[in-house]
């Protein structure tokens, strides 16, 4: 696992995981509200399964794992895959305790992780799939500066009803453009890296 280490947020903080973490994680991936947004990362598992996932999921070096805190509280996950070319990331999951929705964490929690990614990481791009009823998950997407460049359609059945998938992008350029004006740092100028 590639570790990402810290990073700070407004509200919250992304840190490593802890073994303390999968009981909630198990409760969150078993929670209806949870797998009605989106794909669950893992099904529930009995604690010792989560801890052999965890060492698999440790042994692959691309692999971006984060617990979720606020105010020293366990407020969600977050799980991203590098791409080994291309210099760009997926962002697979970005979970809220849903007990604590609406809340705003999951934007402050998306704009750490995207400072991190194109700030840190200088990467280049970052992609996105959702279902196409999350709401919560495509207003976030786009206060980043997301795009939506392909759908897939009738992709997930739930509820007696299809619903198509989402699959958004945002390029590095766009994302610096959208939060120019509301960086804590200014970005490392090209000259400087040479």
């Amino acid at each position: 696992m590639a570790l990402g280490g810290t990073i700070r947020g407004k509200t919250t903080t992304l840190r490593l995981p802890v073994e303390a973490d999968l009981a909630s994680y198990n409760d969150w991936m078993a929670d209806m509200r949870v797998r009605h947004a989106h794909w669950v990362w893992h099904e529930p598992a009995m604690p010792a399964t989560w801890k052999e996932r965890f060492t698999e999921a440790a042994k692959d070096k691309q692999l971006l794992l984060w617990s979720i805190e606020s105010g020293g509280v366990l407020v969600g996950l977050a799980v991203a895959h590098l791409w080994s070319m291309g210099n760009s990331v997926d962002l697979n999951h970005l979970v809220i305790d849903p007990e604590r929705w609406r809340r705003g964490y999951g934007c402050d929690a998306a704009l750490a992780l995207h400072r991190f990614f194109f700030d840190y990481l200088d990467l280049r791009r970052a992609q996105a799939d959702t279902r196409a009823d999350n709401a919560a998950a495509l207003r976030i997407a786009e206060a980043m500066g997301y795009v939506e460049y392909a759908r897939g359609h009738n992709a997930h059945y739930r509820n007696g009803s299809y619903v198509d998938e989402v699959k958004l992008i945002v390029e590095k350029e766009a994302w610096q453009e959208r939060w120019r004006s509301e960086r804590e740092y200014p970005p490392v100028p090209p000259e400087a890296v040479r």
